[in-house]
């Protein structure tokens, strides 16, 4: 029963840290966006070590699904990075 509230406890506390590292959330905080997103990150991975450690299932795949989320997310963030301002990469022009 214990474990079971820990589990969902935890689960709350990812999904709050996760909309923490957005732009408003670290203006509320008055914390650095960065520093939210590593501390999000190091809570993603003593969730799944000790999720998996206490076969909490259920949380192992919420923090799969999060960490998948924040791959594409930054994966998008770098890809509008190297765009240019035009909306077009930079690089070779097409001939």
């Amino acid at each position: 029963m214990i474990l079971k509230v820990l589990t969902f406890g935890t689960i709350a506390l990812l999904v709050l840290l996760r909309l923490a590292r957005t732009r408003f959330g670290s203006r509320l905080l008055g914390v650095p966006q960065r520093v939210l997103e590593i501390v999000f990150l190091v809570a993603l991975l003593l969730a799944g070590v000790l999720a998996v450690v206490f076969e909490q299932w259920i949380l192992v795949i919420v923090v799969v699904i999060l960490l998948v989320i924040t791959g594409v997310e930054e994966l998008k963030r770098r890809s509008a990075k190297s765009a240019g301002p035009s909306g077009q990469r930079t690089g070779r022009a097409r001939p």
